[in-house]
């Protein structure tokens, strides 16, 4: 091989690795740029830190959007609110069910509290005979949450299948209804001396339905109190303080004093729960139902055709 042979050679595969080189820059450059773009995006989603400006990404139900508006303009309806509880009840005797036969592999309780203790505290499931009990149009609409939540996991952070739904409690009995109110009302009391009685039953209905002249939703098998399980991290989701068990002032579902994440979590509940029908308690993030009273007052429009479905389920066989 002279010489001259050897250069074009050598001159060929210089040139050839300087193209490869110019080749990987400009991918190592165009990957450097995607970077930086998408910590932009993520920097400017952590910004994003008000309900108001979640929503309007999120782009979510008109249901959800109405709650929203009516909670921040302080015009949201407790649960026993005289506009609620003049809606009639038309009883359709649908049967109960009981959510620990059904041996759904990702629909279950919460565990059992190891006192056997009912209403302990928020780590276990309510602890009462009846809690794992609801009506059958409820444990249907949560097996299409499932669904609604595997279509969603991707835009939260999560994997399809990754989250678990479990209950806190179903049905609740009145005579336990009545002493959760009476404890509430309680700790309402001692935390605010200069109430009147009026006061003190007033905010404790905020939180817990009373018994007199009404009838409680959870009497009736129409409402649920849901948490999400995060099967790979074996943890729930982190949505704020669960329950009422001690006051409890970021409960309410568009609360503004939590982090970013919490909101995006309880998000992810609100839109897959809504879009299996079920309608959120604006006052509790993990409150859910649906035809009972509550329902009705946010899913027919017009007042006079309001009517809800599920009168006391002791009315019905456990």
């Amino acid at each position: 091989m002279d010489h001259s042979q050897h250069f074009s050679y050598k001159y060929i595969f210089g040139l050839k690795g300087y193209f490869i080189g110019l080749i990987l820059t400009l991918i190592w450059v165009n990957t450097l740029a995607d970077t930086i773009e998408q910590k932009q995006m993520n920097i400017a989603t952590m910004q994003a830190q008000t309900w108001e400006e979640i929503l309007r990404k999120y782009a979510s139900s008109q249901l959800i959007q109405e709650q929203y508006d009516t909670f921040s303009n302080n015009q949201s309806p407790t649960i026993a609110a005289e506009v609620i509880k003049v809606i009639p009840i038309q009883e359709n005797y649908e049967k109960l069910v009981d959510i620990r036969e059904q041996k759904h592999p990702r629909i279950s309780m919460m565990d059992d509290n190891p006192s056997k203790k009912p209403f302990e505290s928020p780590d276990y499931n309510a602890g009462c005979p009846s809690s794992s009990k609801m009506r059958m149009r409820i444990f249907n609409s949560l097996k299409k949450m499932l669904i609604q939540l595997d279509k969603l996991a991707k835009d939260f952070g999560y994997k399809p299948g990754q989250i678990e739904i479990k209950i806190f409690e179903g049905v609740r009995d009145l005579k336990t209804q009545t002493m959760i109110f009476e404890n509430k009302a309680n700790q309402i009391r001692k935390n605010n001396p200069t109430w009147n009685e009026e006061q003190i039953e007033k905010e404790t209905a905020k939180w817990v339905s009373p018994v007199k002249n009404n009838i409680p939703v959870h009497s009736t098998g129409a409402a649920i109190d849901i948490r999400l399980w995060d099967k790979t991290t074996s943890s729930f989701l982190d949505m704020g303080p669960f329950g009422v068990f001690t006051p409890n002032p970021i409960a309410p579902t568009f609360s503004e004093n939590i982090t970013y994440q919490q909101k995006l979590n309880r998000l992810f509940l609100l839109i897959a729960a809504t879009e299996s029908g079920l309608v959120n308690y604006s006052y509790e993030y993990w409150h859910f139902s649906w035809g009972d009273r509550y329902a009705a007052y946010w899913l027919e429009k017009v007042p006079s055709q309001r009517k809800a479905l599920y009168g006391p389920a002791e009315n019905l066989s456990y």
